[in-house]
C-alpha cells in the first residue's frame, strides 16, 4: 500500500503535488465556515473538486471587463481637445494639466496600491479601484452637462479616475496570477485583457467626436463613458463574490504560493523587502520599460496630429489611421499569450518590441513619402502588439517571490509613467518652437528611445544564451515550461546551488517541490550586490522626480498636452 501510495506521488506534477499536502489551517476553517454562512460554501465534510475550465473562462471574462469602462475613457479627453478648450476656455497649457495629471497621480500612487493588491488580494483592489474610475467619469460627465463645462470640476473628476485606472489592470493581473500559472494559462489571460482593453479604447476614440457632432455636446460622450465605467465596475463585483464562491465549492489553488486559495494574503507583503530584494534582471526590464513603454505608449498623443501633417487630411481620417495600431494588437495578443505560455521566449519578445518600434521611427524620421509612413504605422502597431502580455508575464517569471508581483510591476509602472511625462513634455516644447508646429523634430526623442530600448533587450538577450549564470532569471524566461525543470537542475550544477535537507524537509510539509525551490534560489539577489539594487531603486526615483520637475516646466511653457494615461502595455 505504501508503494503504490509512493507511485502515485510521483506521477503528479509539481503543482499538484503542492495541492496534495495542504491541510486546512485554522483561517482556512474560518474561511470555509464564513462561506457556508453566506449559504454558497459546500456541505459539511464534502470534498471539493477541482475548478472546472468552464468557471476559469468565466473568471477570465469577468476579469477583462473590469477595465473595459477604464480604457473606453482613455482617449476621450484627447479626442475632444479641441471642444473642450473651446467650451471651458481654457490654453493648451491648462489642458496639458487636465491630461497628463493621471500620470502625475500615479508615479507614486501605482507603488503603494501595488503593496495593497499583494496584501489583500487582486478581487477586492478590483472593485475599489473600479469604484474610483467610476466616481471620476461621473464628476467629469456632471462637469460637462446644462453647459456647466467647469475646468476644476474636469480636475476633480480626472483625479479620482486616475486614482482607479493606475493600477485597476495590476490588480486584474493579480487575479490571474492566483489563478493561472506559468505556462498554465497566464499569458494567455494577459493577452486576452490587452486584447479586450485595444478594443474598449480604439471605439471610445473613434467614437467620441461622432457622438458629441451628432447629439450636440461633448457631455453625451462623457456620459455614455460613465455608463460603460458603471457596468466595469459590476463586473468587478461579480469578480469579488464569484472568486468567495469558488474557492468556497471548489479546490482552488493560489498559483502565486501553491497552497489552497482561501482568500487570505500573508502579512509580509506589505514591507520594503519586496523593493530591496528584486534581482538585477527585474531592474533591467524596469529600464527597457522606461524607453520602449514609454517611447511607444507617448507616441499615441502625437500619432493622429502627425498623421494630418504627413498625410495633409484632416483630423476624421488622421484619426482613423492613427487608430490603426489598436486593432492589430486586439486581434493578437491573446494568441501570442498562448505562444508565451507554450514556448516562453519572453526576452525575445522584447526585443522583437523594441526593434519593430525602432524601425518605426526610423522609417519616419528618414522618409516623407506616404508608403513609408504606412509602413512605419504598421511597425508601430506590431510594436504594441508585442508589448504588453510579454512583459507582464516576465515580471513574474523573474521575481523570486511571485506573491510580490503586484509591488514589482507597480515599480515598473511607476517610473513608465515618469518617462511619459518626461518625453511627451519635452517633445511638446521642440514642437511648439517650430514655426509651422511641425512634429519632425520631436521624432528625434522617439528614435532615441526605441534605440536605447533595443540596446538594453538586447544586451539580456545576450547575456540569456552567452552568459546564462549572469543573468538566471532571465534565461528561465526564455525557456518553454516542459524544459524548465531540466534547465533549473542544469544552472543549479553549474551555479553549485543545492537543497539543504532541513529545506527539503520543510519544503516536502508545505508541499513545494525541489524545483520550485531551486528556481527561486536561482532568481534570488546576489548576495553582496546590494548597492547596486539600491543605485538601480535611486535612478527609477530620480526618473520620477525628474517627471514631476518637467511636468512643471510644461505648465510654464504652455506646450501642447496630448498624454494618454493608462494606455495599453504599461
Amino acid at each position: 500500500m505504501a508503494a503504490g501510495t509512493q507511485q502515485e506521488v510521483e506521477r503528479r506534477s509539481p503543482v499538484d503535488e503542492k495541492s496534495s499536502y495542504d491541510q486546512p489551517d485554522e483561517k482556512s476553517s474560518d474561511v470555509q465556515v464564513a462561506a457556508r454562512s453566506l449559504s454558497y460554501g459546500p456541505t459539511e465534510g464534502a470534498r471539493k473538486n477541482r475548478l472546472p475550465y468552464s468557471w476559469q473562462l468565466v473568471v477570465i471574462i469577468l476579469t477583462c471587463l473590469c477595465t473595459f469602462g477604464n480604457h473606453w475613457s482613455n482617449g476621450l479627453i484627447v479626442s475632444l481637445k479641441t471642444t473642450i478648450i473651446k467650451e471651458t476656455h481654457i490654453n493648451n497649457s491648462q489642458f496639458a494639466t487636465l491630461v497628463a495629471i493621471t500620470n502625475l497621480v500615479n508615479t507614486f500612487l501605482c507603488i503603494a496600491l501595488g503593496f495593497c493588491i499583494d496584501k489583500w488580494g487582486g478581487t477586492l483592489l478590483s472593485v475599489i479601484l473600479a469604484g474610483f474610475h467610476l466616481s471620476g467619469a461621473m464628476v467629469m460627465s456632471g462637469a460637462a452637462t446644462n453647459n456647466l463645462n467647469s475646468y476644476p470640476l474636469l480636475i476633480v473628476g480626472k483625479v479620482l479616475a486616475a486614482i482607479g485606472d493606475g493600477s485597476l489592470d495590476n490588480a486584474q493581473h493579480r487575479i490571474f496570477a492566483t489563478y493561472f500559472g506559468p505556462g498554465r494559462g497566464f499569458a494567455f489571460s494577459i493577452g486576452a485583457i490587452w486584447g479586450i482593453a485595444n478594443l474598449a479604447q480604439f471605439t471610445g476614440q473613434s467614437t467620441a467626436n461622432v457622438i458629441a457632432t451628432n447629439l450636440g455636446s461633448y457631455a453625451w460622450a462623457l456620459w455614455i463613458s460613465s455608463v460603460i465605467a458603471l457596468f466595469s465596475f459590476l463586473c468587478a463585483v461579480s469578480v469579488f463574490f464569484l472568486d468567495r464562491y469558488l474557492r468556497a465549492r471548489y479546490d482552488v489553488m493560489d498559483q502565486t504560493s501553491g497552497k489552497r486559495h482561501v482568500g487570505l494574503v500573508k502579512s509580509g507583503a506589505f514591507n520594503l523587502k519586496a523593493i530591496r530584494h528584486l534581482p538585477l534582471t527585474f531592474w533591467l526590464v524596469v529600464g527597457f520599460a522606461v524607453f520602449e513603454n514609454a517611447g511607444v505608449q507617448s507616441f499615441v498623443s502625437i500619432s493622429t496630429q502627425f498623421a494630418q501633417q504627413r498625410l495633409k487630411k484632416g483630423a476624421v481620417i488622421g484619426g482613423w489611421v492613427s487608430s490603426f495600431y489598436l486593432l492589430l494588437p486586439a486581434c493578437l495578443t491573446p494568441f501570442l499569450g498562448i505562444y508565451i505560455d507554450v514556448y516562453g521566449q519572453r526576452i525575445g519578445f522584447l526585443f522583437l518590441s523594441g526593434l519593430t518600434f525602432l524601425i518605426s521611427m526610423l522609417l519616419l524620421k528618414f522618409s516623407h513619402t506616404v508608403p513609408t509612413f504606412i509602413a512605419a504605422y504598421v511597425f508601430y502597431a506590431l510594436s504594441q502588439c508585442v508589448t504588453p502580455a510579454p512583459q507582464v508575464e516576465i515580471i513574474r517569471s523573474i521575481i523570486p517571490d511571485p506573491q510580490y508581483f503586484a509591488t514589482g510591476f507597480a515599480i515598473k509602472k511607476s517610473v513608465v509613467q515618469a518617462s511619459i511625462v518626461i518625453i511627451t513634455t519635452a517633445a511638446g516644447k521642440l514642437q511648439d518652437d517650430t514655426k509651422n508646429d511641425s512634429l519632425d523634430p520631436a521624432v528625434t526623442l522617439w528614435l532615441v528611445y526605441a534605440f536605447l530600448s533595443v540596446a538594453v533587450s538586447g544586451s539580456m538577450l545576450f547575456m540569456s544564451y552567452a552568459f546564462p549564470t549572469v543573468l538566471p532569471a532571465a534565461r528561465l524566461s526564455q525557456v518553454a515550461p516542459r524544459r524548465l525543470a531540466a534547465e533549473v537542475d542544469k544552472l543549479c550544477e553549474v551555479k553549485g546551488i543545492a537543497v539543504s535537507r532541513e529545506q527539503a524537509k520543510e519544503n516536502e510539509l508545505d508541499g513545494v517541490s525541489e524545483t520550485k525551490t531551486k528556481e527561486k534560489l536561482l532568481k534570488a539577489p546576489i548576495e553582496g550586490w546590494e548597492g547596486i539594487r539600491w543605485l538601480f531603486l535611486a535612478v527609477s526615483l530620480g526618473v520620477i522626480f525628474i517627471g514631476w520637475i518637467m511636468f512643471g516646466l510644461g505648465v510654464n511653457w504652455g506646450v501642447h498636452g496630448s498624454v494618454i494615461a493608462g494606455t495599453t502595455g504599461e
